[in-house]
């Protein structure tokens, strides 16, 4: 029986006078693993960071859970443990040891004790293939290394579902396959992912689903087969020859 964790009903999204996103519609399902494809500019990155309300919405809803995140007086503290965010760029407190960037969030938000957080970190960073650096700092790994140590930081929170944004696109192309692997693992291990990627191999291989952005919203959607074996609009055609 599916299980739907995230629907987003006519959801908008406008800068002032310049609309974004218009009348965006999706279900995302407890263990699917969402690829959005599309140019650069058409509001892939704004959408996927409407799902943790790093964006806020200028129309429509979202619900995690059946929760309108959307709402006034939403906990968006509790709404991010459960809806975890991987950046582009890592986003790792240069500060603060590898150890003390899984442990930090856990531990301020009360969901660990410092005990349980570093169990769980050692735990993680074994996981990710990094057991070795819990001591070091940000600046002493390299681009593949701080991404993995990101995901491993969002998992620290036990999330119901991952959001993506472009996480290899800042990576030199000898890195990108070691992250890649990791959240193809995480896939396999049935973690609910929407990934905003550039990567069609990696779409076309670990997506159920691919959604095609382009020019404010979802303008194709199907199974990878459908999308990159069989596209249907000029578009989707136009945009794949480009990339593939």
């Amino acid at each position: 029986m599916s299980e739907v964790l995230i629907k987003v009903d006519n959801l908008s999204k406008a800068y002032g006078d310049n609309l974004v996103l218009s009348n965006v519609n999706m279900t995302i399902e407890k263990g699917e693993v969402i690829a959005i494809i599309g140019p650069s500019g058409c509001g892939k990155s704004t959408f996927i960071r409407t799902l943790n309300q790093l964006e806020n919405v200028t129309g429509g809803n979202i619900y995690v859970d059946g929760e309108d995140i959307t709402a006034k007086g939403v906990d968006i503290n509790k709404i991010r443990s459960r809806v975890g965010m991987v950046f582009q760029h890592f986003n790792l407190f240069p500060h603060l040891s590898i150890k003390q960037n899984l442990t930090l969030a856990p531990v301020k938000l009360g969901l660990m004790s410092q005990k349980e957080a570093d169990e769980k970190a050692k735990e993680l960073l074994a996981r990710v293939g990094l057991a070795d650096k819990e001591n070091a700092y940000p600046d002493n790994l390299s681009g593949g290394q701080k991404q993995r140590i990101a995901i491993a930081r969002t998992l620290a929170m036990n999330p119901e579902v991952i959001l993506f944004d472009e996480p290899t696109s800042a990576l030199d192309p000898e890195m990108v396959g070691e992250v890649l692997g990791l959240m193809k693992e995480l896939a396999d291990d049935g973690m609910t992912m929407v990934v905003v990627t550039h990567e069609m191999g990696f779409a076309r291989e670990v997506a159920d689903r691919v959604m095609f952005f382009d020019e404010k919203g979802i303008k194709e959607e199907g199974t990878p087969e459908d999308i990159f074996d069989y596209p249907q609009s000029q578009r989707l055609k136009d945009f794949l020859s480009k990339v593939l």
